[in-house]
């Protein structure tokens, strides 16, 4: 049974990440805890020439499967939130995560979706928390 860290975002950025005490510098990845939910959608991407025929059968070329993680952190300091938006504001990233499939890590390139953060506090800028989703940019 896996017991490590579900999710690792390479650190892309142009700085030093630091992120729930500790620091993560440029070139190494930085393990996302303070997960409160945590799932992965295994995607089909059909082709153009995919649908139903006049007799109702399905037909098509399947192109692939490809991973969407979709993210949601609990309550967080500013420091903290800063960290995920400015690693979440990459292009592109690799990112390990925990294929259920593989039962292990899987590393591939992901590009990120939209993201959004809640304020709780606005005196101590506390952070209610975050979503976003994570897409891979080739198939399983």
């Amino acid at each position: 049974m896996f017991s490590g860290e579900l999710l690792h975002i390479y650190n892309g950025t142009a700085s030093t990440i630091t992120y729930n005490g500790a620091n993560y510098p440029q070139g190494s990845y930085v393990p996302l805890g303070k997960k409160t939910a945590y799932s992965v959608a295994y995607c089909k991407l059909w082709s153009s020439d995919t649908g139903r025929s006049m007799t109702g059968e399905n037909k098509g070329t399947l192109i692939g499967i490809f991973p969407k993680i979709t993210v949601s952190l609990g309550r967080m300091s500013e420091d903290d939130m800063s960290a995920i938006i400015n690693l979440t504001m990459q292009a592109r990233a690799n990112v390990r995560y925990y294929d259920v499939g593989k039962k292990d890590l899987v590393e591939a390139s992901f590009y990120f979706g939209d993201v959004s953060a809640e304020i709780e506090k606005q005196h101590s800028m506390y952070h209610k928390g975050m979503n976003f989703s994570i897409i891979a940019n080739k198939k399983r």
